[in-house]
């Protein structure tokens, strides 16, 4: 069986499978002696780009071609773009190469992969998801779903150590991204009248621009400025090869203050050899502000389900290591912490989901011939024992509606209307009738969004070409893709045209039906750049037949 759970992060990347015992392992990376590939590319030249730990160590001499921390920007509409060597890249592009290497490393030890599951934070709008699933399409790998990076952690738990009747806070502090999300993990039936471990998610919370890069960057100041001070510079003086030395130093620092009280560091600093003792202490004043961000995040996250009680805490990512995550989180959670797998748990997560999805689809069946040394008799049956076991329900992380104008009163008003709320239970679906504008419409445009909103509408969200109105920052309104509905000639306003939104963690898909004529025009929406219309042709839809 060739399926994979793949977690693509921010500073260091993983890749897991099921064992022929239906365990959940990540495949080494023998390479560099790890369990983990960083997430960093190192373009060489024009015919040979690095990814890994090998391009990691070329941020000293060569950082002007090295692309780092690419998860914070894709699917982002400010996203900056590469060029190397006269050729331009994207994030998803960048991000395609990182999921390429882990491929080629699962292919280099004899094996296939096919079927995956890559996780996201669950914090990920439709255009940062949509933009993961792109690059793993690129890098050659069918991606069965997504999965959000918390749930997975929590699947993993459940795995390990279920106990029935839990409800467990998943603190999922990565290198780029920050996710808390609450969990109830209980008995239930299922369709078939078996019992089955269910994961149900009650809240979610986070930032996708929070992470361990946020305490790096407070470090590398900090030894900055030490270094200008020891040495009588301005910042400004600094060298680019010295910058580039200290953020090279940074992580090692990191690492050494989570087990011991103090550090040094040792920069050469214009042919001077400069070293500076940083202790755990200045550490954690300098980012205690960052550790309070989480912890308000928590705070937030919890007021949406009153009343819960929190039985397990489980510390995710690998920025958990650092004692002032661990001593915050149990201060306010005292003696219900866990740390288990921190660098592999979501990866693991992933691999159990996606030999659950295999199973489902019918995709795999005993007795399975295949080149993999992992797909074994075995192996099928534990996957199918895992999707016997487990049912996992998740949330939406936005809301989501179409742009319709409504008709009432002297003056047309273009609203949005939010017709899946954020935190439903996912799959989400939902549909409401619509009506042309005016007779005789050669077509009707439908334009989805999502923002941050939990109102019914939003007034004002976007202007009648479908930009975000600034006086409405605050729900982060976005333009996700456009739907064109051709009618027929003659039609009337009074013509029902249905409209169904269906939200699941890989994207959204939207569905119009002429009820008169029953011809349906579909979409699983990607990004605002798919919508390629001529806006003077076409009008919109409206609210009511009147």
């Amino acid at each position: 069986m060739s399926t994979y759970g793949i977690d693509l992060g921010t500073t260091y990347s993983c890749i897991a499978r099921l064992d022929s015992n239906g365990n959940p392992e990540v495949i080494r990376n023998n390479e560099d002696d790890s369990n983990m590939v960083a997430s960093v590319v190192f373009f060489e030249n024009e015919n040979n780009v690095v990814v890994g730990q090998a391009a990691k160590e070329n941020i000293e001499t060569d950082g002007d071609r090295v692309v780092q921390f690419v998860k914070r920007e894709i699917g982002k509409r400010d996203m900056r773009t590469y060029e190397f060597d006269g050729k331009t890249y994207t994030p998803v592009e960048i991000s395609a190469l990182i999921l390429t290497r882990l491929k080629n490393l699962v292919e280099s030890q004899g094996n296939n992969i096919e079927d995956v599951v890559i996780t996201v934070p669950a914090y990920f709008g439709l255009e940062e998801r949509s933009a993961t699933k792109q690059a793993g399409e690129l890098a050659g790998l069918h991606v069965l779903s997504l999965i959000n990076e918390p749930t997975a952690a929590a699947l993993s738990y459940c795995a390990r150590q279920f106990q029935e009747d839990r409800t467990i806070l998943v603190y999922d502090l990565g290198g780029g991204t920050f996710d808390v999300t609450v969990v109830k993990m209980s008995m239930t039936r299922n369709e078939q009248g078996k019992d089955v471990q269910k994961i149900n998610v009650l809240a979610t919370g986070g930032d996708d621009r929070l992470g361990g890069k946020d305490w790096d960057d407070k470090l590398f100041e900090h030894i900055l400025n030490a270094c200008c001070e020891e040495n009588g510079l301005t910042p400004q003086e600094i060298e680019a090869e010295t910058r580039q030395d200290i953020r090279s130093k940074v992580e090692e620092a990191k690492r050494k203050l989570s087990k011991k009280q103090s550090a040094k560091v040792r920069i050469d600093v214009n042919g001077s050899r400069t070293e500076i003792t940083v202790t755990r202490t200045d550490f954690e004043n300098m980012t205690a502000d960052k550790v309070a961000q989480t912890m308000n995040f928590v705070d937030s996250t919890l007021q949406k389900v009153p009343g819960v009680e929190i039985d397990t805490v489980l510390l995710v990512g690998g920025s958990t290591y650092m004692p002032m995550i661990q001593n915050a989180v149990e201060a306010k959670f005292p003696g219900k912490v866990q740390q288990h797998d921190p660098d592999q748990a979501v990866a693991k997560g992933a691999a159990i989901y996606a030999s659950m999805l295999v199973v489902e689809e019918g995709t795999v069946t005993d007795g399975e011939t295949s080149t993999d040394t992992n797909s074994t008799d075995s192996t099928v049956q534990h996957a199918e024992q895992l999707a016997a076991k487990f049912t996992v329900e998740d949330q939406t992380p936005r809301s989501f509606g179409p742009g319709v104008m409504d008709t009432k009163g002297s003056k047309h008003k273009y609203v949005l209307e939010n017709f899946i709320k954020i935190g439903e239970k996912m799959p989400a679906v939902f549909s409401k009738t619509y009506y042309p504008l005016e007779d005789n419409q050669e077509r009707v445009r439908l334009r989805a969004f999502e923002n941050m909103s939990t109102e019914d509408t939003l007034i004002p969200c976007v202007d009648e070409d479908g930009n975000p109105q600034a006086t409405d920052p605050a729900n982060n309104v976005k333009l996700l893709g456009e739907l064109v509905v051709n009618l027929p000639p003659e039609t009337a306003r009074n013509t029902p045209i249905k409209v169904t939104f269906k939200v699941d963690a890989s994207g959204v898909h939207v569905e119009a039906v002429n009820t008169k004529t029953n011809e349906v025009f579909e979409t699983f929406l990607r990004t605002e750049s798919d919508v390629d219309v001529d806006n003077s042709a076409v009008h919109q839809l409206r609210i009511s037949a009147d």
